[in-house]
């Protein structure tokens, strides 16, 4: 088998932690070979968990203090151990190893926070206590300071209970020029709820032409470009020096949001904010969107392992910056990997343990380079078994649509173009840094 260990959760944030708390006497910290709370826990916590589970964020309890997080030390404890929190679902062991919004957890990390629990989870000395993280406000905007905010014209309503549900908003950017963006960020009106959005720009493309999604109805559609996906613990996009995306006069937004019910009713009003070059200033380059897809899908009642593969040549050489695996609830794993004019294959990302409810994207800390005629091969796995737990009726077959309940095999990747003597360059460079 390919694929191992567990597979998703109903849902991450909400099921990853509720277990019973840890119960008994704490032994000394000398027992857990001082390890502590203070000392050791804390900092792990705040690097890679405390950005969703505070007050007013989606996750179902607050990880800021030992008081907090000491009634659900065992459930942590497992969950760290099956890679399931932080969300984070790559094979850390084969194909690129670094990216930028990594928050998972080192092999020396998860001892770590195993050892605590195991010798009764000690607070340890107050001293060693680190200087409580800083959170920007939730009104605060990691781009910056914008220069145009788009904004839901009217607030939804999302109940307290019931089944999760996804919608499309369109909104008027009110653009009067083109302006090519140079960072994006998303801000839901209430996070608890919010689970994850994608952003496109209704306008003409700038490169007319089929980008890998016709026929689908909720991602890219023809006539559309992808701006921004953000879910849980994601920031905004600040582009690499030199390159944006052209927002034209007249465009309209459209929201697609996933919303989960929280237990309180309560309304949204998501916004996207843009910070743009200066008029009349052009990047190099444009970061250009492609969609890796495999269809017709079939998926037979039962089935696991069920393989489907996709393909896209390059056209000319090119650099990928992102990787975003899109499947729905069905969705087991997906790999991507390049097919080198040489024949030599190059494995770049492997996700073994995908999961609906966490959309995220894979950022290349130093982004690889490819020459013209580079074939990116993209590798979907689906489970319709009873063993994935996100699966709304193992016994039906299931193929390809739009609704949640049919299903998708996207590798969203996002590109820049290259010349060849760029490329030339460029790989150079990188071959220097890795030797």
């Amino acid at each position: 088998m390919m694929w191992s260990g567990p597979v998703g959760i109903a849902l991450c944030v909400a099921g990853a932690l509720l277990a019973p708390p840890a119960a008994g006497a704490q032994p000394g910290a000398s027992d857990a070979g001082g390890v502590t709370f203070t000392k050791d826990v804390a900092p792990i916590l705040q690097r890679s968990c405390q950005v969703c589970h505070r007050p007013g964020q989606m996750a179902p309890m607050s990880l800021l203090t030992y008081e907090e997080t000491r009634p659900w030390a065992r459930a942590i404890r497992e969950r760290v151990v099956r890679r399931e929190m932080p969300p984070w679902h790559l094979d850390r062991t084969v194909g690129i190893r670094e990216y930028v919004n990594d928050r998972s957890l080192t092999d020396e990390e998860i001892d770590t926070v195993v050892r605590w629990v195991d010798f009764g989870a000690p607070r340890g000395d107050p001293a060693d206590l680190p200087p409580p993280a800083v959170f920007a406000p939730d009104d605060a905007w990691y781009i910056g300071t914008p220069d145009l905010i788009v904004t839901m014209e009217e607030a939804l309503v999302v109940a307290a209970q019931g089944p999760d549900t996804f919608v499309n908003v369109h909104v008027p950017t009110g653009l009067t020029e083109d302006r090519y963006i140079r960072a994006i960020e998303v801000h839901p009106g209430d996070r608890r709820v919010v689970h994850h959005v994608n952003t496109f720009a209704v306008q003409e493309p700038e490169t007319p032409g089929d980008n890998g999604l016709a026929g689908f109805g909720n991602v890219a559609l023809p006539g559309e470009v992808w701006l921004k996906e953000t879910s849980i613990g994601n920031s905004g996009d600040i582009y690499p020096e030199g390159t944006g995306r052209l927002l034209r006069a007249g465009a309209v937004i459209r929201f697609n949001i996933h919303y989960h019910p929280v237990g309180e009713a309560t309304t949204d009003r998501t916004s996207v904010a843009f910070r743009f070059y200066p008029r009349g200033e052009k990047p190099d380059k444009a970061l250009v969107t492609r969609f890796i897809t495999a269809r017709p899908l079939d998926i037979p009642a039962g089935a696991r392992d069920v393989r489907h593969d996709g393909y896209w040549t390059l056209p000319q050489p090119a650099q990928i910056v992102h990787f975003r695996p899109h499947m729905h609830y069905r969705g087991q794993g997906m790999r991507l990997e390049a097919v080198l004019p040489d024949g030599r294959v190059e494995l770049l990302t492997s996700v073994p343990r995908y999961d609906v409810n966490w959309q995220l994207t894979y950022t290349y800390k130093d982004p690889p380079v490819f020459p013209a005629g580079t074939v990116m091969h993209m590798t979907s796995y689906h489970d319709n078994s009873t063993a994935n737990r996100n699966n709304p009726d193992p016994t039906m077959w299931t193929g390809s649509g739009s609704r949640t309940i049919d299903e998708m095999a996207i590798a969203h990747t996002d590109w820049l173009f290259l010349s060849d003597a760029e490329y030339r360059r460029i790989a150079a460079a990188r071959a220097t840094r890795q030797q």
